[in-house]
């Protein structure tokens, strides 16, 4: 249902880029409003895009459904510093804009790992008792945008050197990661930490996150006689997210799967700097943080033992991507 749901919102912006006014319709727009930088003609803008995340993971925790009720139980870390590559096509007019971005991952290899630890000791609830490092690798992954955006330079009687733009949309992001080759640590009574190999592919973990989001986009041109074309940008902008976890644990007896729904909001603040290279070609370079907050619930099943219940109890889904990303764009 996600992916159906996925292509139909995608088919729509596609569909409505293509039937946007063309140069000589959009050409009526106020002549005030051209501080976009793009004159009064609505253009069309393609962009090469690579980035990397960095300082970045994603995780959940769930909490005991009996007594004592420790929360956490268990929690789920998993790193995401990697490389992603994309592309952004753009139809950009004087008064708005509407963009479509689609990124994947470049490299399977992630910097960092897995980390899995519990909290199993019901006397003494804060003290964690397993923990477990795997390597991590990352399947095809993908983050898709869709957003539309007007200028209120017209309406505010702001210099042609600035311009503010409501922005709204859709952000789409499905993380694909194999966890392996871990190792894991046990606390026995004695307070020692015997080491188990965990060899092989361990744990399979699929996440999905929609963003409905609003939000501002700040444009700033500091040199509009000389260097016309350099921009300095900053946006910010809030989303209700829907998110949607499923885990195998390939190393469990069974089909052993738990599974996350919950619901939450983000914050994301990006800062970006733009320069003409001449013949219609601009360079960007963008740093972004983004920060996923959601709680609701936590199925655990496994069909060799007829286990399918589902907690409420303590269960948090989250995540932090740090990013930059350097632009090539082409205006035609």
């Amino acid at each position: 249902m996600p992916d159906l749901k996925l292509g139909s919102m995608l088919c729509l912006a596609l569909a409505w880029l293509a039937l946007l006014p063309t140069p000589a319709a959009a050409a009526q727009a106020p002549a005030q409003a051209a501080n976009a930088g793009d004159g009064p003609a609505a253009v069309w803008l393609v962009e090469a895009k690579v980035k990397r995340l960095f300082d970045s993971h994603t995780s959940y925790e769930f909490g005991n459904p009996f007594p004592p009720y420790q929360e956490p139980l268990s929690r789920l870390e998993f790193d995401l510093d990697s490389w992603w590559g994309g592309v952004e096509i753009s139809r950009r007019a004087a008064l708005w804009s509407l963009s479509l971005e689609i990124m994947r991952n470049l490299t399977a290899k992630v910097d960092g790992v897995m980390a899995d630890s519990d909290w199993t000791d019901e006397e003494s609830t804060k003290v964690r008792t397993i923990y477990s490092e795997s390597c991590l690798d990352m399947k095809p992954s993908y983050a898709v945008r869709a957003e539309a955006d007007f200028s209120l330079a017209p309406w505010l009687g702001l210099p042609a050197w600035l311009d503010l733009r409501p922005v709204g949309g859709l952000r789409w992001q499905r993380l694909d990661l194999m966890a392996h080759d871990g190792t894991q640590w046990a606390l026995e009574s004695d307070g020692s930490w015997p080491a188990m190999a965990l060899p092989g592919d361990g744990l399979r973990f699929k996440q999905t996150y929609w963003q409905y989001f609003i939000g501002l986009k700040l444009d700033w041109r500091p040199l509009p006689a000389r260097h016309p074309g350099l921009r300095l940008g900053l946006r910010g902008d809030w989303a209700y997210v829907d998110a949607h976890n499923l885990d195998h644990h390939l190393l469990r007896e069974g089909n052993r799967l738990t599974e996350e729904k919950t619901r939450g909001q983000a914050w994301r603040a990006a800062l970006d700097l733009e320069a003409p290279l001449g013949g219609n070609f601009f360079l960007d370079l963008e740093l972004d943080y983004l920060t996923i907050e959601t709680t609701g619930n936590h199925r655990l099943y496994n069909d060799a033992i007829g286990l399918d219940f589902i907690v409420n109890n303590g269960v948090r889904v989250w995540s932090q991507q740090c990013g930059v990303m350097l632009s090539l764009r082409y205006d035609f």
